[in-house]
């Protein structure tokens, strides 16, 4: 039997959050094995791609790298589903899922509400999401001065990103690699960042490193033992310049400070996920922290939650879906206008996103070092109600629970196949003489 045909467009082969998220969302549907899955690769803005099977090593990535529609097909898909921003979203196909992080800040461009419209059905990361999708509201004005409401009109679902927990553990396990790193580091008490630095200033980007950087500078200038600052960060690729552009960022935040100062080490560059998971689980990398605006999901703080080490991050939006105050240390702030340096064609003027009170988040970097013994503890006590949440086996159950709910069944052809006849013998026949001819 044939079976219909499921074509996944997304970024899968992109070193990026969206390129991570959409490979693990391509293995669900090999796993799913109800569609005949084909790939239709996009690239994610300026991030790097994996553009040869070489690249590869996962059996499951060559698999699909194989499965990339080299030329046209041959008939519509039954399926379409495309991991993008909204905007972008295309209906190609008989039924049609649009799939997103979404939001960072309380208000979507108007654009985005009129992409998920387009679509059958709408898969978002995270609650926080799926509510400011739910919620936003807006007058369109026609040039023919017509007014329009825009809102969703079409179905949203949560569908969270896992992790695979066989490799993003606790472990004491030591790699190598990691080790030459850390030889320059000479402080035992390391809080560590993992996020991409983007934007121009060193104060404008949406995880709000600067902020966190010159916070922790703060918090510890002229202490006699002071902890370190680990940042593994880049901006959109891994080069020279990037690297460059990030220790510059640096700098200036230090020289805004000024005085005796702890050190800020910068890890630049790509780590596989095993190395990403040895250095969530360096024995001198204590504790987990961000300062975001705004997440739709957060996946580093997850990843970084499973190693038992304290998580402390902003008390906003879809990083909530897996942090909480039992297993997490959430900073206080509040929700206010976004900066005008950080609109652009994705985060409008009008939308607001979480600053963190930066006074009292002193006080509780000052906290995580008196009360680590407690506060570690916690964070691996949390550990088991993690990984029966956002497992892959867990996350795969979620999401293939959503495509059985929305997706209908297609009518799929199938090749007829006669039986075999067996061969009758036909009786034989008397040999028919004709009449004698008779003389007159």
């Amino acid at each position: 039997m044939n079976k219909p045909v499921c074509v996944l467009q997304s970024p899968l082969f992109t070193r990026s959050g969206y390129g991570e998220w959409s490979m693990a969302m391509a293995k669900s549907l090999l796993r799913y094995d109800k569609f005949d899955l084909r790939i239709a690769p996009t690239r994610w803005g300026a991030c790097p791609s994996k553009n040869t099977i070489e690249e590869i090593v996962d059996d499951n990535e060559k698999e699909l790298f194989n499965r990339i529609i080299r030329q046209p097909l041959n008939k519509q898909p039954e399926l379409f589903i495309q991991i993008s921003i909204p905007s972008e979203y295309q209906t190609p196909a008989k039924f049609n899922i649009g799939m997103t992080a979404g939001i960072e800040t309380t208000i979507p461009s108007g654009e985005w509400v009129e992409g998920m419209n387009r679509m059958n059905v709408n898969f978002v990361l995270s609650k926080f999401v799926k509510e400011v999708f739910e919620k936003v509201n807006f007058t369109k004005q026609h040039q023919n001065g017509q007014k329009e409401e825009i809102k969703l009109k079409r179905p949203i679902e949560v569908v969270n990103w896992g992790a695979n927990t066989n490799i993003y553990r606790k472990t004491d396990e030591v790699v190598s690699s990691l080790e030459n790193e850390f030889s320059n580091i000479k402080e035992d008490f390391c809080f560590l960042f993992v996020g991409q630095w983007t934007h121009g200033s060193a104060y404008g980007d949406r995880k709000d490193i600067g902020m966190l950087v010159k916070t922790f500078l703060e918090t510890f200038k002229g202490d006699k033992n002071k902890p370190a600052l680990i940042l593994k960060t880049s901006g959109a690729t891994f080069s020279k310049i990037d690297k460059y552009d990030c220790l510059s960022k640096i700098n200036k935040i230090k020289n805004d400070v000024g005085g005796d100062l702890p050190n800020v080490y910068l890890l630049h560059g790509e780590l596989s996920d095993v190395e990403m998971n040895a250095l969530f689980n360096h024995k001198k990398v204590k504790c987990h922290v961000s300062f975001t605006h705004g997440e739709g999901y957060g996946h580093p703080l997850l990843l970084a939650a499973l190693s038992g080490k304290p998580v402390m991050a902003s008390d906003w939006s879809g990083h909530l879906d897996f942090l909480n105050r039992d297993n997490s240390y959430l900073l206080k702030g509040e929700v206010k206008p976004i900066s005008s340096e950080s609109v652009n064609q994705y985060l409008i003027k009008e939308s607001s996103w979480f600053y963190v009170d930066y006074e009292k988040a002193k006080e509780k970097m000052k906290g995580m070092i008196q009360n680590y013994d407690k506060l570690v503890k916690k964070s691996q006590d949390s550990i088991p109600s993690l990984i029966e949440k956002f497992s892959e086996s867990s996350i795969d159950k979620q999401f293939h629970d959503m495509l059985n709910k929305h997706v209908p069944e297609f009518a799929i052809e199938k090749k007829i196949v006669l039986p075999k006849l067996k061969k009758i013998e036909l009786p034989k026949l008397t040999k028919i003489m004709p009449p004698a001819t008779v003389n007159a």
